[in-house]
């Protein structure tokens, strides 16, 4: 129903570092094509082979021994929520045939011009026009360079506005001014929405908001009937349908129960706190690696460049286990603890703590941020490049024998059915690089020292 990529995470950011896709409809691409690539790279990378569809996990635990959409044309439609599922949501709605809109705003949203409208100038595209012709797809599938380039320019420009979040910094100063601007520009026609709204970022919400066939109302709502909305007022609304666009209860553990050491389950262990080590690993809960666990959100930059880091961290923690013997592999609660209190002292210096109820404190005023990592997109997969075994405790499968006996008998595996001399194929050399290495290019692009 209109879900698609959100303005600050054009499709160029969801997609992974090694399947780059130039078939891209849209700059916001809709939910559709997203997931039709992810279910690409699923079957082409052979990790389709071990994704269980139409299975439901009921129970996790650590044991120490109908598919069709609303035709909503020629209806009167509710929408509750002012945040990005919205934003995506009315201007597709608000087309429809005969269609009539109540907005339920509960609190104001920030509405700016979208962060891709300065990479399509600098690559010479109309940032008015942000579908992508087939010809347009069909040219950068023939050029790879071309379209690396494309690429880089979209990858580099959202990850450098990270001090947009920074409190006081002389971007988010002057980027709260331009969407201020930017945000009464586009309502000039109807002055009275401005106060409703605060200056996400999504071309198309505000000038939807506009149209005739479209009511926003900002009362609290009271309640919902049979036939509608109540608000406080006793005033009531009759609908034939009622969008909740109110986003996703970020506080709750997973739908299945998990359960760790001790019989206790995640979502006690969470209470009162949502807490992780570096958004993975949980004290308590051997063996349980998360892909987006509490703080792996991001505010800028790509989320999708996150959660490969994330599996890859995973995998690496996989292969230590299998390969050295280890029955498990549990982060210390100190880390845990050292890691809540890095992520409080980070955002105390962020717009994230201001008053105001966001989902990133999961609609609690003064809540702990658990949902966004502590720092930009590009701190936190350098964070997540190399582990710190030292921050967890390892079991071995037998403790009381030669913690060495990974070593086997001697021999390799290469011996009996591998490459003898595999160490001199190409594809296996990693050769030093002559002269001073830490001066090359591609040891500058990021830090020297793993």
């Amino acid at each position: 129903m209109g879900a698609s990529a959100e303005g600050k995470a054009h499709a160029y950011s969801y997609q992974y570092s090694y399947a780059p896709n130039p078939y891209w409809s849209s700059l916001y691409a809709p939910g559709s094509e997203i997931r039709a690539y992810l279910k690409d790279v699923a079957d082409r990378f052979g990790a389709s082979r071990f994704i269980k569809t139409s299975h439901d996990v009921e129970r996790c635990v650590w044991n120490d021994e109908s598919k069709t959409c609303a035709d909503l044309r020629n209806k009167r439609v509710g929408v509750i929520g002012n945040a990005s599922s919205a934003i995506q949501i009315v201007p597709q709605v608000q087309k429809l045939e005969g269609t009539k809109i109540w907005c339920f705003t509960r609190s104001p949203t920030w509405i700016s011009m979208s962060y891709g409208d300065a990479a399509m100038a600098k690559l010479g595209l109309n940032p008015e026009d942000t579908t992508f012709s087939r010809k347009h797809q069909e040219r950068l599938a023939q050029h790879p360079d071309e379209y690396f380039k494309v690429r880089k320019v979209f990858e580099t420009d959202t990850n450098m506005v990270h001090p947009i979040t920074i409190r006081g910094s002389e971007m988010q100063l002057k980027s709260q001014a331009i969407f201020t601007d930017e945000m009464q520009r586009r309502l000039e026609k109807r002055p009275d929405l401005f106060a409703a709204m605060i200056p996400v970022s999504r071309r198309g919400y505000l000038e939807a908001l506009q149209k005739e066939n479209v009511k926003v109302l900002t009362q609290s709502i009271s309640r919902v009937t049979e036939k509608g909305i109540t608000l406080d007022s006793g005033d009531a609304v009759e609908l034939d349908t009622i969008i909740c666009a109110t986003g996703f209860r970020v506080s709750a553990p997973p739908t299945f129960e998990v359960v760790g050491r001790g019989g206790q389950t995640l979502g006690q262990r969470w209470s009162p706190r949502i807490e992780s080590y570096l958004s993975m690993a949980v004290d308590g809960f051997p063996n349980f690696f998360m892909v987006g666990g509490p703080n792996s959100g991001v505010g800028t930059g790509s989320l999708t460049i996150v959660l490969q880091q994330t599996a890859d961290y995973a995998i690496k923690a996989m292969h230590k286990a299998q390969k050295e013997d280890y029955a498990s592999i549990e982060v210390k609660a100190e880390r845990v603890a050292d890691f809540s209190a890095f992520v409080d002292e980070y955002f105390k210096r962020t717009v994230y703590v201001d008053d105001c109820s966001s989902w990133y404190r999961g609609g609690k005023k003064g809540g702990h941020i658990f949902t966004l990592w502590p720092g930009s997109t590009l701190h936190c997969i350098e964070a997540l490049r190399a582990p710190r075994w030292e921050d967890y405790h390892l079991e071995p499968i037998e403790p009381a024998g030669n913690s060495l006996r990974w070593l086997g008998n001697g021999w390799s595996q290469t011996q009996l059915d591998g490459d003898p001399a595999w160490y001199i194929e190409p594809q296996a050399v990693d050769p030093p690089i002559e002269g001073k290495p830490e001066e090359k290019e591609q040891f500058r692009m990021r830090p020297f020292s793993h």
